[in-house]
């Protein structure tokens, strides 16, 4: 599989993307260092994990991820075709997680950009990227540390829903808040 060009820019966080499956997760490139590597699969994570174990969620609604396994249904943020704004009705969603980092600092969170699967690889990973930033923005605007939070774009490579129709893309068109 080929890989990817991805730059950092100056006076910018560093970032790592996911660009693509490896076996037994994803190939991943990381800006601040400008090396590949590769990203366990399984939905969660502990990327980044300042050592303490995560307190637990009261059990949620969820909905069908990638393969089968669970996302809570208030941990997904869904944006419009080719479009990171952040939707009205995704704004209690942002609130309700960035309160629970507020309150539990040692708690770090990973924004999963995803797209549907129009537009190129490159442009998507790329919208996703920006769906994940604009999710990061708003949290850090309502008090969450930058320190807590972890960006990657998968872009059209996890689909929530494998259709070909509008219902399916827009189920794709999301941002997963992971703990």
């Amino acid at each position: 599989m080929p890989q990817s060009e991805a730059t950092g820019q100056p006076g910018q966080e560093a970032y790592s993307y996911a660009y693509g499956q490896a076996p037994g997760g994803y190939d991943t490139y990381d800006t601040s260092s400008g090396t590949y590597g590769s990203y366990p699969g399984g939905g969660t994570s502990d990327y980044g994990q300042s050592g303490a174990p995560a307190q637990p969620q009261p059990p949620e609604p969820a909905m069908p991820g990638m393969g089968g396994s669970m996302v809570s249904a208030d941990r997904i943020v869904y944006f419009d075709f080719d479009s990171a704004n952040i939707r009205s009705d995704s704004q209690a969603i942002i609130e309700s997680n960035a309160n629970y980092l507020r309150g539990n600092p040692r708690i770090i969170t990973q924004l999963e950009g995803h797209t549907d699967e129009r537009g190129s690889r490159e442009y998507n990973i790329a919208l996703g990227e920006r769906r994940a930033n604009a999710v990061r923005q708003v949290m850090s605007a309502m008090g969450v540390s930058p320190q807590q939070i972890r960006v990657v774009s998968y872009g059209e490579e996890r689909p929530a829903a494998n259709g070909f129709d509008e219902q399916s893309y827009a189920l794709n068109r999301r941002v997963e808040i992971v703990y």
